[in-house]
């Protein structure tokens, strides 16, 4: 579930500072202008009935083109990092690392999308919303219907995405809050390497 939610959002968290607009501009300038983001997060899956039964948080890290790490902190610590090359999934508990080439793992998915700086139209129909909340919200939904969600809603102000709410088939909701986004600067690329510890079963072959 973590490694879908992920990869949908790899589509959207782009944060750059954008001009006074519609939801549909704001989105477009910063799909456009972004090149590093440094940001935390919180999530939570809500289901079908209102209840809330995942909560986490963590960080967000990205460099294009194609370096980005996501990490889950907490007592499910989990890491999801990618060199550009290689895609690691490292989960701390069960003392184990996956690792695939990421063009294997990525595919036609959302993520492609930001590597390889596909045009979103291609993907989902793009639709203004109503602003609320004091945001602009866009809602995106999907031109395959065999994915895992039906649709996101994204709500954005001046500074960039603020909000995000992903609807799957079954039902959920997670929704994501960003914290403290700093977009655009020196991030250290050590981040984006993976090395695993002594004692980790590593599944899988990085790309050669």
């Amino acid at each position: 579930m973590r490694l879908f939610i992920f990869f949908v959002l790899m589509l959207f968290l782009l944060m750059t500072s954008v001009e006074a607009g519609s939801g549909k501009q704001q989105l477009n300038q910063f799909m456009q202008k972004v090149v590093t983001l440094d940001t935390g997060f919180t999530q939570e899956v809500i289901s079908e009935d209102g209840d809330i039964v995942q909560s986490s948080h963590g960080r967000f890290m990205l460099s294009r083109p194609g370096k980005f790490r996501w990490e889950y902190e907490g007592a499910t610590a989990q890491e999801i990092i990618s060199d550009g090359v290689s895609l690691w999934i490292y989960d701390k508990e069960l003392a184990q690392a996956t690792v695939k080439p990421l063009d294997d793992v990525i595919g036609a998915s959302p993520a492609a999308i930001l590597t390889r700086q596909r045009d979103i139209n291609k993907d989902y129909k793009v639709i203004e919303k109503s602003s609320s909340e004091g945001l602009n919200w866009v809602e995106l939904t999907p031109l395959d219907d065999n994915g895992d969600f039906k649709r996101i809603l994204i709500g954005l102000d001046q500074k960039g995405i603020q909000a995000m709410n992903l609807h799957d088939q079954f039902g959920q909701t997670t929704t994501i809050r960003f914290r403290m986004p700093v977009f655009n600067t020196s991030i250290n690329q050590e981040n984006f390497k993976f090395s695993p510890p002594a004692g980790v079963d590593v599944i899988g072959q990085p790309a050669s």
